[in-house]
């Protein structure tokens, strides 16, 4: 998605409403602001996660079956 933002004086970013849906932002969400040297005229914006709890579920399924399939190799 492309679209025009607004920096607001004190450097405030102001974002529009598409931009805010399609990345599933929400209001006090933080994020970092890359800046590549060789591409000054590139901005990105990266999401800070809050928790990282179940972004990994598709990979291990259920917790207490993989926790318990991990210590099943223990013995």
């Amino acid at each position: 998605m492309i679209a025009e933002a607004r920096l607001r004086g004190r450097n405030q970013l102001t974002l529009p409403d598409p931009v805010v849906q399609a990345g599933g932002l929400a209001e006090g969400e933080r994020v970092v602001v890359e800046i590549d040297p060789a591409d000054p005229d590139t901005v990105r914006l990266h999401r800070i996660r809050a928790s990282y709890a179940g972004t990994l579920r598709e990979v291990y399924g259920d917790p207490v079956a993989a926790l318990a399939e991990e210590r099943q190799g223990w013995e």
